[in-house]
């Protein structure tokens, strides 16, 4: 596939555009509107020159998101599927573009056909993500990640460290040699070595302890889910084994213990020995508080995981205690080795889901008419600059906001408008926003926060009274389908949706802070080539 960069670099290039310049400056939503009734300026040309404030810092994130969310340039842009549809009727009678329609007609997948691997690959395709998937083939992503690496082994003296920097150097001399792959695969275990000789001999058996602890703890957990829920049918037997399964786990610890006394805290072993004593796991354990509050209509109480977490705290607490610099360390250097194993996944296959990637099959669409003049073309170019701008707006929401912003990539009869947004914290929890405006409906916003890998909040902010009603009757074929792909639905919210006037701050920034108090925000999008 070939992609000029003249064209793939079209949302970075400067305008000339003066007067826009002026209107943009003040971040007056009417001036703009006003504007572009009176003047060519084309919703293109403002996306451009919002990419260029922001590139530039001539503008803040927030002032370009208010742009964005608060113009009606932007709310009148109609939805992607709609206008993915008119686009392959109209290519339907272009011979020429007949090749581009199966790809075209891949975009607009069914609600009905869609499962959480569907979705994820639409996504993916989707177009926000097209220059970061470039990026990521690029070396330079290479060298970031290793310099990250010698960042944090710079101080280390030992043998370990000493391999892990011959290995970068022979990365760093010969970026693109066959043998890369191969230096990334000695080099994540020669990481993985590093961070095994930062802890102790004492340390190192508890450590494992502790993490088949915390799996075990997620695995009940979900277990205990999906029995509530009616998904399976856990009987006696089946809880009986998994608790002594725990039970014998408990055991190993608390034998680890008894042979390092140096790593006990006051806590430890007598939570151990009331975990022992306990006949049922599974059971409600006496301090274990209900969290239920008049909105959360989900009925689940985690009591295994209840149970079992402040052990697994303390023992955390523990090993932090015993050389609190090196855990750190060790937590930093296995972030790496996830980041260096995706390197190797890029290098096996640099140009999957590149050539049949949305926006790389609406420029490659655009090259092809880019000569003709006829009506039927002209046409047909207008709507892929509409798509085309459907996008930029998307890649320019996610970078103002630090976050991965899409829209719903699939056909949905009843789905007037709809997008997603999702953020990470440096915690590892995850946030997911899903905004939608249906029409039996109304508008329905959902906050997710995913957590400890399979544990999910959920609030559901709902406009229409029969839509409440409809989850309430429906809550249980909620819980068991999110059982059926291994998430835990902790809590439920149901949740009046004020008229946009009253939301003054974000819905996410409100859950997220409300819920888990924490503002830091990584984004994965990178729209730079």
């Amino acid at each position: 596939m070939i992609v000029s960069n003249n064209t793939l670099l079209n949302i970075l290039l400067l305008n000339d555009n003066k007067v826009l310049k002026e209107v943009l400056k003040e971040a007056d939503s009417k001036s703009l509107e006003q504007m572009m009734k009176n003047n060519s300026t084309s919703i293109n040309d403002v996306l451009k020159e919002l990419f260029d404030s922001l590139k530039n810092g001539t503008k803040s994130n927030t002032a370009i998101e208010n742009i964005l969310k608060n113009s009606t340039v932007f709310k009148e842009m109609g939805s992607v599927s709609n206008t993915l549809s008119t686009l392959v009727e109209n290519i339907s009678q272009d011979e020429n573009l007949q090749k581009f329609k199966p790809l075209i007609e891949s975009f607009l997948k069914n609600i009905k056909e869609m499962d959480a691997n569907t979705l994820k690959e639409q996504i993916n395709k989707s177009g926000v993500f097209l220059e970061s998937k470039m990026a990521q083939i690029s070396n330079t992503k290479i060298e970031n990640i290793l310099s990250q690496i010698q960042n944090q082994i710079k101080d280390i003296t030992t043998a370990q460290a000493k391999q892990v920097n011959e290995l970068i150097n022979k990365l760093i001399q010969n970026p693109s040699s066959p043998e890369s792959a191969n230096n990334l695969k000695s080099l994540t275990s020669a990481l993985q070595n590093l961070s095994n000789s930062l802890g102790t001999s004492q340390t190192q058996n508890l450590s494992t302890l502790t993490n088949q602890l915390k799996s075990m703890i997620n695995e009940g957990s979900l277990i205990e889910s999906k029995v509530e829920n009616g998904t399976v049918n856990l009987n006696n037997s089946a809880k009986e084994i998994i608790t002594s399964q725990t039970k014998e786990l408990l055991n190993q610890i608390k034998n680890e213990l008894i042979q390092n006394p140096v790593l006990q805290n006051k806590n430890i072993m007598p939570l151990i020995d009331n975990l022992l004593k306990m006949d049922n796991l599974f059971l409600k354990g006496e301090n274990v508080q209900n969290l239920l509050t008049q909105n959360n209509i989900s009925t689940f109480t985690n009591n295994f995981a209840s149970n079992l977490n402040p052990l697994l705290n303390s023992l955390k607490e523990s090993l932090e205690n015993i050389n609190p610099n090196n855990a750190n360390l060790q937590n930093h250097i296995l972030k790496l080795v996830d980041k260096v194993e995706n390197l190797i996944k890029d290098l096996a296959n640099p140009k999957a889901n590149i050539s049949d990637d949305m926006k790389s099959v609406l420029l490659q669409m655009q090259d092809e008419l880019a000569s003709k003049g006829d009506v039927k073309s002209l046409d047909i170019s207008k709507q892929i600059d509409k798509l085309l701008a459907q996008i930029d707006y998307h890649q320019l929401a996610s970078l103002a906001t630090n976050a991965n912003n899409v829209y719903l990539p699939f056909f949905w009869e009843m789905l007037e408008d709809g997008n997603i947004t999702m953020k990470q914290t440096e915690e590892d929890k995850f946030y997911c926003q899903i905004n939608l405006t249906l029409k039996d409906f109304g508008k329905v916003d959902l906050m997710l926060a995913l957590y400890d890998k399979n544990k999910l909040d959920l609030t559901i902010y709902a406009q229409r009274e029969h839509f409440k009603t409809a989850l309430r009757d429906n809550m249980q074929k909620l819980k068991i389908a999110l059982n059926s792909v291994e998430l835990i639905p902790v809590n439920i919210k149901l949740l009046d949706l004020k008229e946009e006037s009253q939301l003054k701050e974000e819905p996410t920034k409100i859950y997220m802070n409300n819920s888990y108090n924490q503002t830091t925000i990584n984004s994965s999008i990178d729209i730079r080539v």
